[in-house]
């Protein structure tokens, strides 16, 4: 049976470190866009932290502006209120009077934008900390999952060069002929696996069941036999 032949199992090799090949070659081939996808993740969690912080200063800055605001309105108002002292006529007086009315009215509206700005900042700080905390956190969680991920891949590389090696070396070792018809399956079939057993009358790389022809000469013949539904090398484990 062809399965039990030495020249077969190097050939088996060759296709089993074949597909570890093309396998690595693809998870390398993919990783930069992989790690660009986890950089932008991190890049938005980062940001999510910045915006609460930007947020909870911003209204530590208006509540600033105001109470600057209405100290200077007092102020206003106690100069004014100096004034009436030195003032003779009625009419004066009164129109000093008027400007403080005023005054006091703008500083209850700045006091009472004051106190909804103060509650707004107790909810943004706790936001802010709790980006901090947690958010933080996550950010330095996926940073270390990038850096894990982009070490594994330059271990990939690595371990490409070393297989693509173990390759070359195999198809050395390999009978020229399953050489040959093995190259020429890995050009008819679009993706792997290019070797596959028989079981249960059906090719486990199609799933099709194959002919009574094929499963005889996997059984029989010691040659190449291929799977008359999608052309893979095929033979049966014994």
């Amino acid at each position: 049976m062809l399965f039990q032949d030495a020249d077969f199992q190097k050939l088996l090799l060759l296709h089993s470190r074949d597909r570890r090949f093309q396998k690595l070659r693809q998870d390398v081939k993919e990783l930069p866009e992989e790690l660009a996808r986890m950089e932008k993740k991190i890049a938005v969690e980062k940001e999510s932290v910045e915006l609460a912080l930007a947020e909870w200063k911003g209204l530590e800055s208006e509540n600033n502006s105001l109470e600057k605001e209405i100290l200077s309105m007092n102020e206003s108002i106690n100069r004014q209120r100096n004034k009436q002292l030195e003032v003779k006529k009625n009419e004066e007086y009164q129109a000093l009077e008027n400007e403080i009315s005023n005054l006091l009215a703008k500083i209850e509206d700045r006091e009472n934008e004051q106190i909804e700005i103060l509650l707004k900042i107790d909810g943004a700080r706790e936001t802010a900390e709790l980006a901090q905390g947690k958010i933080t956190e996550r950010v330095a969680e996926m940073e270390k999952q990038r850096d894990e991920r982009a070490e594994q891949g330059e271990e990939k590389k690595t371990e490409l060069l070393d297989l693509e090696k173990e390759i070359e070396q195999t198809r050395q070792e390999v009978e020229p002929s399953f050489l040959s018809s093995y190259d020429r399956v890995t050009t008819i079939v679009s993706r792997p696996p290019y070797m596959a057993p028989i079981s249960d009358q059906k090719c486990s790389g199609c799933h099709l069941r194959v002919s009574n022809d094929v499963v005889s000469s996997a059984l029989v013949e010691k040659k190449i036999t291929q799977c008359d539904q999608c052309g893979r090398i095929v033979y049966i484990e014994r």
